[in-house]
């Protein structure tokens, strides 16, 4: 076994991730929280709500810990694969072609999105809640360090639900790398706590994320709100949401006839 390649690519793939936290969370931290901090009704989609230096360290320590956990789990299938090991994930266009190696990013990422979702509603269910993923909504104002500020059970069921597609369908090297970098930077950017909107037309804008810190369990989305209004776990006006009030559908404020519409983002 060659421990100086291993070590490198374990290494490597524990900073990139790592990494990509401090640069995105750091940027977003830096302008708007410290530069910012005096003016947050102009920029912080919650204003009256600002998170101390303490939750902050938290946050940071927790998001760190988790990807760097991660980064260990990634770089030992990246090790499997270059001696060798068997999976789906391919490194030459010819093995597929160009139509499905081009066509597999936008499926890979719908897949991810996709799996993301119904695990983080999994994780909204009363046990799960209580036991796990009420370490998250400790921050009722999430900042851009709460990204993966989760329970670790949580975080490696998440991780695992996102390998999944790649295990079972062909993906090219890159579809994939470029998948996992736009997920974790999105969530940041998603958790920011910033008023954001997206130049791309599938990605809703930060207010949509935050909206789950605030009323809990709903929104269950990570990118795409498709899943949300499939399953109707997105925020409808005239309903009431709370910590207790689970299901993803709030409770109607009166007699319905019909259910009221969705809130716009």
């Amino acid at each position: 076994m060659d421990w100086g390649l291993y070590a490198s690519v374990v290494f490597g793939s524990v900073v990139s991730g790592i990494a990509i936290l401090w640069i995105v969370a750091g940027y977003y931290h830096v302008r708007y929280y410290v530069r910012r901090r005096h003016e947050p009704e102009t920029w912080k989609l919650q204003p009256k709500r600002m998170p101390t230096a303490k939750q902050q360290k938290k946050a940071m320590a927790l998001s760190t810990f988790n990807l760097a956990v991660g980064g260990l789990i990634t770089g030992h299938l990246v090790f499997f694969i270059m001696q060798g090991g068997r999976t789906p994930i391919y490194f030459e266009v010819s093995d597929y072609g160009w139509a499905w190696t081009i066509l597999g990013l936008p499926v890979l990422f719908f897949l991810v999105d996709g799996a993301a979702y119904y695990v983080h509603r999994l994780f909204h269910t009363k046990p799960l809640y209580v036991r796990f993923h009420k370490t998250h909504h400790r921050w009722a104002s999430p900042t851009p360090w709460v990204v993966v500020a989760v329970h670790p059970v949580e975080f490696l069921a998440l991780q695992a639900a996102t390998f999944i597609p790649m295990m079972v369908l062909p993906f090219h090297y890159l579809a994939v790398i470029a998948v996992f970098v736009y997920v974790l930077v999105f969530n940041i950017i998603d958790h920011s706590g910033v008023r954001l909107r997206s130049m791309w037309p599938w990605q809703g804008p930060s207010q949509y994320h935050d909206d789950h810190h605030v009323h809990f369990h709903v929104n269950f989305g990570q990118h795409l709100q498709l899943f949300d209004r499939l399953h109707g776990t997105l925020r409808r006006e005239k309903r009431t949401y709370g910590a207790d009030t689970f299901g993803g559908k709030g409770k109607p404020e009166d007699d319905e006839t019909a259910p009221p519409p969705f809130v716009r983002y």
